[in-house]
């Protein structure tokens, strides 16, 4: 009933109110953009913490159902944390269980499969440690020659 005003009402105050009422533990202050998915089973073991950041089209699981459809294993259910100031860039996708650690930065599509340290930056699928010398664009790479 929900689903779908948390992922296109107008402001992110209005689609966090409806992942809220969904189950899932958001902050005031956190930022949820345009379809994000918040775990449709347990949106109960997502945490959003303070100040962090959920771009458009990302999607935060905290269920797992591979093993159990498969008849290899249970389904895992994990709670699934967005630490405070942190920033997940346009269609990521954070997996179960995972914490994404305070001010850390996960880039545009990434998959992020297991914990992001605080103040960390990731890149990638799956997601890995940036280095700064790493983080020199296209046009700067053009511009050095």
């Amino acid at each position: 009933m929900f689903l779908l005003p948390a992922w296109f009402s107008p402001a992110s105050s209005l689609r966090v109110a409806f992942h809220r009422l969904r189950g899932a533990r958001i902050a005031p202050s956190a930022e949820v953009g345009y379809l994000v998915i918040i775990d449709n089973l347990y949106p109960e073991k997502v945490v959003i913490e303070e100040g962090a950041t959920v771009a458009a089209r990302s999607t935060i699981l905290s269920h797992d159902e591979s093993l159990a459809y498969t008849g290899r294993g249970p389904e895992r259910v994990l709670e699934t944390r967005i630490g405070r100031g942190a920033f997940v860039g346009v269609h990521c996708v954070i997996l179960p269980g995972v914490t994404v650690g305070e001010r850390a930065v996960i880039a545009a599509g990434s998959v992020v499969a297991h914990d992001v340290p605080p103040g960390s930056i990731v890149a990638g699928v799956p997601a890995r440690p940036i280095h700064e010398e790493e983080r020199v664009t296209v046009r700067e790479r053009q511009e050095i020659g």
